[in-house]
């Protein structure tokens, strides 16, 4: 089997660029991601041609992950993205941190990439509106094949880590201001894990503090000076 591994700013490109070079379509060879670009600066994947015989076999035989969690939402999400007729890579990550009670709790995150900058955009949304209705639908459908609520967390082109990084930016701003002001600044209505970045963004700030105030989708994060 020929195969070559290429890398590039995302999953999708890095694919896309090995496709060219080989001359072949996705249907005809098999993908591995190597590096999805989160720890480092560029992806990594192989891609591999396969004729017809080593494609019904590598079919055939199923992945030591399907069984998982993380084998499990992956697949989903995979033919959920087909049923959309949106083409993209799925590429899956779990991370594993100490819990409250000294257990290890673990996060699946599955990073949704694609060519197709109008479709990416699609699943995102109105500020990030699909694409938490997304992870709930399909923490919900995992649910029902592990008999648990996991822990899913779907982000598309890395807007997650982009939002979080303007959320950031954004409680640093408005806090200076609140300290040159000696005024509280209400912040627009926010998700619950928007909310949380900004209350974590600023938790060691002792000369503001944060408060919630409203209730369901209108609620928002109010900055105090510390008098």
């Amino acid at each position: 089997m020929k195969s070559i591994e290429i890398s590039a700013r995302t999953v999708a490109e890095a694919v896309e660029l090995a496709l060219a070079q080989l001359g072949k379509d996705r249907d005809e060879v098999m993908i591995a991601v190597l590096e999805s670009g989160e720890q480092s600066d560029e992806a990594l994947v192989r891609v591999t041609v396969v004729d017809d015989e080593e494609e019904e076999e590598a079919v055939a035989a199923p992945s030591p992950a399907t069984g998982t969690v993380t084998g499990i939402a992956q697949g989903i999400l995979e033919d959920l993205l087909e049923r959309m007729d949106i083409h993209a890579y799925v590429t899956a990550v779990l991370n594993r941190v100490p819990g409250q009670k000294g257990d290890i709790e673990e996060t699946v995150t599955l990073h949704v990439e694609g060519a197709d900058e109008e479709a990416m955009g699609l699943l995102i949304g109105r500020r990030g509106e699909t694409l938490r209705s997304l992870q709930f639908l399909l923490n919900l459908l995992v649910s029902r094949r592990v008999q648990k609520w996991p822990q899913v967390v779907v982000d598309v082109g890395n807007y997650r880590q982009r939002r979080q990084e303007s959320l950031e930016g954004l409680a640093r701003r408005m806090a200076e201001r609140v300290r040159q002001t000696g005024r509280p600044i209400m912040l627009e209505p926010m998700a619950a894990y928007e909310r949380r970045i900004v209350h974590l963004a600023l938790r060691e700030d002792k000369t503001i503090y944060t408060e919630s105030s409203g209730e369901g989708e209108n609620r928002k994060i109010v900055i105090y000076p510390v008098r």
